[in-house]
């Protein structure tokens, strides 16, 4: 018996671990990119939110994005296209493949030269 908690201690394999409660999830990250456009006009340059969320059934981090409008609101979420289905092992590399994919499709909008 535990002498400081009057307890018997525990032999199983989980001990010394916290145990969480499954309702308990990874809280999301944020990241705001602001992509500028390659014809230098202020009009076409475009802010967005992208959010890395802890999906806990496929053990992995997804990324949804958010577009930030001329009047200054943020529009709603949804799933980053080009990496719909995709999970990462973390956060950082969620945001940053999240980030590159906006870049790349915003570069695709620019006029060729």
């Amino acid at each position: 018996m535990s002498e400081h908690s009057g307890q018997e201690a525990s032999d199983t394999s989980d001990r010394g671990k916290l145990l969480r409660p499954r309702a308990w999830s990874q809280p999301d990250r944020h990241v705001s990119v602001a992509i500028s456009h390659a014809s230098n006009d202020p009009g076409r340059h475009r802010t967005f939110k992208i959010r890395a969320s802890f999906d806990a059934e496929r053990d992995g981090w997804q990324a949804y994005v958010s577009p930030h409008h001329h009047n200054e609101q943020y529009g709603d979420w949804s799933l980053l296209l080009g990496v719909n289905g995709r999970v990462f092992p973390t956060a950082a590399a969620c945001l940053g493949h999240a980030a590159s994919v906006l870049i790349a499709s915003f570069d695709d909008e620019a006029p060729p030269d």
